[in-house]
């Protein structure tokens, strides 16, 4: 199988997951092309793939502006082929924020047009160096507020990889 992963990146779990789920792709004997959408020098032409992966994170409520133009100039050839969003946020590491994590997913869909045979929401990573005032203010003072360190020192990952890995190499072998 000829698989794209495509993908969006901010604080960098998202560029890790995508290169995880190549990586188990390869090892099942798939073709993969890796492809940061936010690097337009690439020569992209998603016709070439099988299937297709596309994969990134949600800040502020909201997946990346480049994904979110991938998607959508690209909704007539994805919506005729396999694909899989990979939704990445800390919403959807807690049971109580899951509803809300399936809510950026929806709007994601909605704006792009795109109906893609499966998606999940994955959690993500809190990368405090990576974060200024006013982004540590908003985590700690939102609804993920109990779940993290007040301090928010520690780079702490949620991301459950061995489920990742499952529903990736499923989706390409189905």
């Amino acid at each position: 199988m000829n698989v794209l992963i495509a993908y969006a990146t901010t604080e960098g779990q998202t560029d890790k997951i995508a290169r995880f789920m190549a990586a188990a792709l390869t090892e099942e004997g798939h073709e993969v092309r890796f492809h940061n959408v936010s690097d337009l020098s690439g020569g992209l032409t998603v016709t070439d793939y099988d299937k297709v992966i596309v994969a990134g994170s949600v800040h502020s409520g909201k997946h990346q502006p480049d994904l979110e133009l991938f998607a959508f100039a690209n909704r007539e050839r994805l919506n005729q082929m396999p694909g899989l969003l990979v939704s990445v946020s800390l919403a959807a590491a807690f049971p109580d924020t899951l509803d809300e994590a399936r809510g950026y997913v929806g709007t994601f869909l909605e704006a792009t047009r795109w109906k893609p045979a499966q998606t999940i929401q994955v959690a993500g990573a809190v990368k405090p160096g990576n974060y200024d005032w006013f982004q540590k203010s908003a985590l700690l003072e939102g609804d993920l507020a109990g779940h993290l360190n007040e301090d928010l020192q520690e780079m702490r990952e949620f991301t459950d990889w061995e489920t990742l890995k499952q529903t990736v190499t499923d989706f390409a072998g189905s």
